[in-house]
């Protein structure tokens, strides 16, 4: 399964791109209970983080790697390529576009893949709707956290 999802933020790229900092991934990801930094420098590529989850009573941890991080004035980026539940591997990309001094292009894209059995159960259960619904829920979070 891969997405690419576009949309305009009402809101300055530098308050935008501080969400997905390190420091504030709990916002970001707010299932996300505990995301400590195991090998490299924050916000850099090759950072590497012991991250654990909750869903539901479900408790996960995994190890998620930066993967790709640009921060210029005008375009910021950042990947982050993980293997959650031991079933998928997960790559989720950030690119944001400076538009002017008051809005931003936010592009969210990303993929799912199953590595095992388990993972292609997984994902032959869930539906396209439900998908699609995720990925938009995690685009309308970034625009309220954003203060849009």
């Amino acid at each position: 399964m891969e997405w690419k999802e576009k949309t305009l933020i009402p809101t300055h790229i530098e308050v935008v791109w501080n969400i997905f900092q390190d420091q504030y991934i709990t916002k970001l990801m707010p299932k996300v209970t505990e995301h400590k930094l195991i090998e490299g420098k924050s916000d850099t590529i090759g950072a590497r983080y012991r991250q654990t989850s909750r869903n539901g009573r479900k408790t996960e941890t995994y190890i998620v790697e930066t993967t790709q991080y640009l921060d210029s004035p005008s375009r910021k980026e950042k990947e982050l390529h993980f293997f959650p539940d031991n079933a998928f591997e997960v790559k989720l990309r950030f690119i944001l576009i400076k538009i002017n001094e008051n809005e931003t292009e936010l592009i969210y894209e990303g993929s799912k893949k199953p590595v095992n059995l388990k993972g292609k159960l997984k994902q032959k259960l869930s539906t396209t709707r439900a998908r699609r619904h995720g990925i938009q829920k995690v685009v309308q979070h970034i625009i309220r956290e954003a203060g849009a």
